[in-house]
């Protein structure tokens, strides 16, 4: 191999990113297989992000690919192009791939491949990851405001209505002998 940097480009052109592509095919017709996926390249990456910058960059592009993915196969974001799912399926395959251009075995160079193809699909896709955020901000905040109004609430219902039916509503008795 050269001493210049991978280029995700030519990565996604070669024979082995193809075969994988033919595998990522494979993985959208099982969900649960391509959240197992999500999983282990999560996995992968958490043990990674300590490397470097490049890495950093690449665990948030990770997870925004990811989040998308996820989303997408659930039903919960539609209009994601099928090519697109598919080659986002097939760079997670890639990154999890120990051995493919420059094997991962190889601190720190062993990510740069990875990276590479990662940082080209993301650039490659940018119009379709720009409308996901903006599903995606707005599906959260739909669920934080669900989780809002469907919280209990432990408030008493009985307050301003007498406690006893003997009493009347406008008097409070209070325990004089309660230590503050």
């Amino acid at each position: 191999m050269n001493n210049q940097a991978p280029d995700g480009k030519n990565i996604s052109q070669s024979s082995f990113f193809k075969t994988l592509l033919a595998k990522a095919e494979r993985y959208l017709k099982h969900p649960a297989e391509v959240t197992k996926l999500l999983n282990d390249a999560f996995k992968k990456a958490t043990a990674k992000k300590s490397v470097g910058t490049l890495a950093a960059e690449a665990w948030e592009n990770l997870q925004l690919l990811s989040r998308m993915i996820k989303s997408a196969v659930a039903g919960e974001y539609k209009g994601i192009p099928t090519t697109t799912l598919i080659g986002g399926v097939a760079v997670i395959i890639y990154f999890i791939t120990p051995i493919d251009v420059i094997p991962d075995f190889i601190p720190v160079i062993g990510l740069l491949d990875d990276a590479s193809l990662l940082a080209w699909f993301m650039t490659s896709i940018k119009t379709e990851l720009d409308r996901f955020k903006e599903w995606d901000q707005m599906h959260q905040e739909q669920q934080r405001q669900a989780a809002h109004n469907n919280a209990p609430h432990n408030a008493d219902s009985s307050f301003g209505t007498p406690k006893y039916s003997d009493r009347s509503g406008d008097t409070v008795e209070v325990d004089r002998h309660t230590e503050l």
